[in-house]
């Protein structure tokens, strides 16, 4: 532990204010619903198999490194008054391994197994490094949580991958699986962002098997039509994640439920509208 504090220690003797305004947008760029929202963009306009992988990849690795961390409970250096910590308020959870760092590591990752170019492996390992030192740099991990976020981070990709195939063809058996892991989740006393992560996997595998069965939209369109969906998509996760946060009451419970319903729309819902009422401006 020694080691660890004096890499802490030595991080916060050096920051400043570049330093600090560049590894806060790294982080940022690593949270779970930031890359949530840019694979949903993928999906609806660019290419829907890559996506549903990458989406996989990073919500499967996120509920992997949850369920470690709810065992685990490991506190994190500031709770113990190592150090003074920036942007606390995105430690909502126990310390080991790293959320951010993993699921880094499970969309780079899954990133560069998927495209498998130099270029893409060259910028995959730049942002994984780069979000794993932004974490103890901002004083919210101790290095051994970044280190072990790394390692499952990387097996969660494999596992991910496994269980979903090349062509990211979404199955009952994937439906059932899942819903089984969220009725466990929904039973056990279990932090904020495991139970929410599990619900958003849960709608997004179910949304996903429902447009591959049922929907089929096309995401390749004219640029005007990219736009409106992208309006419309964007205006149906405010509508619905903020309409519900509103009329639903403040339990674990309504929380999975506003979670799975936003997956359900990016995955269904949204496609559904594009195919049946945006068609007619397709190209």
């Amino acid at each position: 532990m020694s080691w660890q504090v004096e890499v802490l220690q030595y991080l916060e003797s050096i920051r400043t204010d570049f330093l600090t305004m560049l590894l806060t947008t790294i982080t940022i760029l690593a949270e779970k619903y930031f890359m949530i929202m840019v694979i949903a963009l993928l999906y609806w306009c660019v290419d829907k198999i890559k996506s549903i992988r990458l989406a996989w990849f990073v919500l499967i690795g996120a509920s992997i490194t949850g369920v470690i961390k709810n065992s685990v409970r490991m506190p994190r250096p500031f709770q113990t008054g190592v150090v003074m910590p920036i942007r606390a308020e995105t430690a909502t959870s126990y310390s080991f391994p790293s959320g951010h760092t993993g699921v880094a590591t499970s969309f780079w990752g899954g990133s560069m197994f998927i495209f498998k170019s130099p270029a893409m492996v060259v910028i995959g390992l730049t942002f994984i490094i780069l979000t794993g030192f932004s974490r103890i740099y901002l004083g919210v991990h101790w290095p051994i949580d970044v280190l072990g976020a790394f390692l499952f981070g990387a097996i969660s990709v494999y596992l991910a991958d496994v269980l979903l195939g090349e062509k990211a063809i979404m199955t009952r058996w994937h439906v059932i699986g899942v819903s089984l892991f969220t009725c466990l989740i929904m039973l056990l006393p279990i932090d904020g962002d495991l139970y929410k992560i599990t619900a958003a996997l849960w709608g997004t595998t179910l949304g996903v098997y429902i447009e591959q069965n049922f929907i089929n939209f096309e995401p390749k369109q004219k640029t005007n039509y990219q736009v409106i969906k992208i309006i419309v998509g964007i205006i149906g996760i405010l509508f619905i994640y903020g309409g519900l946060k509103k009329v639903l009451p403040d339990q674990k419970l309504f929380h999975m439920l506003r979670y799975a319903t936003v997956l359900l729309w990016i995955s269904a819902g949204a496609p559904y509208v594009f195919k049946k009422y945006l068609s007619k401006k397709k190209a």
